[in-house]
């Protein structure tokens, strides 16, 4: 009878120790807003103004023809491509490029509020001044290379 009631015990005590794991769930994981150290490489950098470039290019556009929905779509892109340039140059510990980056997104950001607001005068203004970020920033830090690809000066 021991051995029966004691197998009951064990059996129980398996059971219970299941459904409490099962309960858990998964681990928690990192929050969203939290970043996770990263290498950055002159590719990435490279990769991000390509893709910077032809975003803005398309932005021009819907600001000009006030296209709104477009306009919206590629204002939050360039918020997060120059938050990705922020984080580069954090990465390098190269302060003035990272505020420039961070200058960049917000400009990004108020041109995506003057679209909601259809107030394309005001997306065209921080237009142009997310185009002087990127000015200042190209001065100072790129160097085209006799091959005619760009680079970060050594």
């Amino acid at each position: 009878m021991n051995l029966v009631r004691s197998s009951l015990f064990l059996s129980a005590a398996v059971l219970a120790a299941a459904v409490t794991i099962g309960a858990q769930g998964a681990p928690p994981q990192p929050a969203a807003s939290m970043t996770t150290a990263r290498t950055w490489t002159d590719a990435d950098l490279d990769r991000i103004m390509k893709e910077v470039g032809a975003t803005f290019g398309m932005l021009r556009k819907s600001i000009d023809g006030q296209n709104a929905e477009l306009g919206k779509q590629q204002a939050e892109k360039l918020e997060s491509l120059f938050e990705e340039v922020d984080d580069f140059w954090n990465a390098r510990n190269v302060d003035d490029a990272a505020d420039w980056g961070d200058d960049a997104a917000e400009h990004a950001d108020h041109i995506e509020d003057a679209i909601d607001d259809k107030d394309f005068t005001k997306a065209a203004e921080h237009a142009k001044l997310l185009q002087g970020a990127c000015a200042t920033c190209h001065g100072k830090y790129r160097d085209k290379g006799p091959d005619g690809q760009y680079r970060i000066k050594p």
